[in-house]
Parts: C-alpha cells; sequence; structure tokens
C-alpha cells in the first residue's frame, strides 16, 4: 500500500491528541479542499472526492488554498507541496499558525515520511507518493475523516452544478484503455480520472511496450504520447495500425504543429498538452461508446479528418 502515516493526526477539537479526527455528523457532507499546481491531478483528485460522496473545492495552488481557508470552513485539506508562491509545507505551518486544526494530508512526488518527521508541529495526518493509488486515496481519506465507505454518494445534488447521471450511466463500462505515456504523473493522473470513470486502465511507458500491451491485451483505446523512448508515438501508432487497425487512438503530445500528421496518418483524435482533462474524458467515452463502423470509416473514407479536440470541443 503507497501510503505513509508519518505524524498522528490533529485532533478536530485542537487538542493535539494522537488519532484522526472526530467523526463526522452521519448526515454531514464532509467538505475537502484540494490544492495542487498541476491540473490533471487536481482533476483527478477531485473527481475521485466527489464521485466517492464528498464535497470539493479545488484550487491552484497553495496561495489560492489559503484564501479559502480564510474564508470557509473545511473539514480536511488534500495539498502537494511543490507548488509556486507558497509550498504545502509553508501552507500548512501558516494554517497551524492561525490555530486552524483541521487534518491534512500531503500528496507529494518529493517529501519523504523522514522530512516530515522534522515537522512534528504541523500535525500532517499523512503523506501519499504521487503518483498515487486511487483505492489508496481514498481510504486514507474516509480514515482521516472516520467517514465509512459507502456504495452512493452522500449527496450528488450538491456535489455537481450538473444533474447526476441516470443509474445505467452510474454502472461500470467495464472498458479498457491504454495509457502509452513516459511521464508517470500524466499516466498516473490519467489512470485515477478514468478508474473513477469505470475504465480499467493499463500503462505503458514507451512504444515498444505501448505496442506489445495493445497486442497483448487488447484495450479499447489507446492514450498515446508521441514523445517516448524506443519507439516514439508515431512509430507505435503505425505499428498498432498494422496489427489491430480499427483501435481508437488519441494523441496526447506537447511536441508541436504535430496535428497535420494526425490528419494525414488517420488518428481518430488529437489534442496538445497541457491537457483538457475532461474533454479528453468525454472523447474516450465517445470513442469506447460508438460502433464499429465508424472505425472502419476511419480507414476506408478519405473524408474522414481527425477530431481536434481543444477548449471549445464538447
Amino acid at each position: 500500500m503507497n501510503l505513509q502515516n508519518p505524524t498522528p493526526a490533529l485532533s478536530r477539537n485542537g487538542s493535539g491528541t494522537a488519532g484522526f479526527s472526530k467523526p463526522l455528523d452521519p448526515d454531514q457532507v464532509p467538505k475537502v479542499l484540494v490544492a495542487d499546481d498541476d491540473k490533471n491531478v487536481l482533476y483527478a483528485a477531485t473527481s475521485l472526492l466527489a464521485r466517492a460522496g464528498f464535497s470539493v473545492t479545488a484550487v491552484f495552488g497553495g496561495e489560492q488554498a489559503w484564501e479559502m481557508l480564510d474564508h470557509e470552513n473545511y473539514d480536511l485539506l488534500v495539498t502537494d507541496n511543490d507548488m509556486p508562491g507558497l509550498a504545502g509545507i509553508n501552507l500548512v505551518g501558516r494554517i497551524r499558525e492561525a490555530g486552524m486544526s483541521l487534518p491534512v494530508i500531503m500528496i507529494s512526488g518529493s517529501l519523504s515520511c523522514e522530512t516530515l518527521q522534522n515537522y512534528p508541529q504541523l500535525q500532517i495526518a499523512a503523506l501519499m507518493p504521487k503518483p498515487f493509488n486511487t483505492g489508496d486515496f481514498l481510504n486514507i481519506v474516509r480514515n482521516v475523516l472516520q467517514v465509512p465507505d459507502q456504495a452512493e454518494p452522500l449527496d450528488q445534488r450538491r456535489l455537481f452544478d450538473t444533474p447526476p447521471p441516470p443509474a445505467k450511466a452510474s454502472k461500470p463500462l467495464h472498458k479498457h484503455v491504454l495509457i502509452a505515456d513516459d511521464d508517470t504523473v500524466v499516466r498516473g493522473s490519467l489512470a485515477a480520472v478514468l478508474e473513477s470513470e469505470g475504465y480499467e486502465v493499463a500503462e505503458a511507458s514507451n512504444g515498444v511496450e505501448a505496442v506489445t500491451c495493445a497486442i497483448r491485451h487488447k484495450p479499447d483505446l489507446v492514450l498515446l504520447d508521441l514523445n517516448m523512448p524506443h519507439a516514439d508515438g508515431w512509430t507505435a501508432f503505425s505499428q498498432l495500425n498494422q496489427v489491430t487497425p480499427l483501435l481508437p487512438v488519441i494523441v496526447i503530445t506537447a511536441r508541436p504543429n504535430q496535428y497535420p500528421e494526425a490528419v494525414r496518418v488517420g488518428v481518430d483524435a488529437f489534442m496538445e498538452k497541457p491537457l483538457n482533462i475532461p474533454i479528453l474524458v468525454q472523447a474516450v467515452k465517445r470513442l469506447t461508446q460508438e460502433d464499429e463502423g465508424r472505425h472502419v470509416r476511419r480507414i476506408t473514407d478519405r473524408a474522414f479528418v481527425t477530431r481536434l479536440l481543444g477548449k471549445t470541443d464538447s
């Protein structure tokens, strides 16, 4: 389990005694503030928490987190450490100096348990590494807040701006997605989001792994980065197109000016980094739910044009 618990959690009554927070009222929807400067991690964490029944507020960085905490009461803070302006450690220090006793979970790719033991006054409840395991993440949040695992969200209508999906749509999709990217944070963040949507996820860190995994596991869709070692994304796509021509592929890349090539070779969809996660998830849902006829047209219809995913895509 990728979970470290370096220091006792500060009790919610401010006494500083060991243990997790005081149990919440069973009818209360726990309010969680999530702070991170990586929008992919931010979206992954908030999506998981919202779907688990928590009321979630997401902020981009430590300064915004402090502003929210200064004006609103929360039951839990989940924060990254390496953020510009106000790092997570300094944010928690400011919180404690202000007399705030809410528990804190730190998610970091750089902090160690040993480092946090040098800051016992911060009373950080738990430390989780990046990329994080989705099950471990939800378990530690529930443990810190002493909220039991629930099959149904506590109050979905209070968590989403849009109406909750019908019961049929909320069932697991049982679709498989392969994420091919050499960036572990990107892979972990995308995996967390897609798993929260009901997908089963496999990962590959280079082009050779991507092709091998796709042939072996036969995913329903591939998210394919271009800048990967051993074989880049275009090489991997060419090989995949020969052995699994009907497999939907979405290219995700920070390499500039690649959309014309995506159109030329007939990729299903294309998105430049930094990724717009909500739009990307919508595209994944579309392509994994479409019938095989559309994928046949992709390789037979000369009028087919690769879908360019961006801020205005719906």
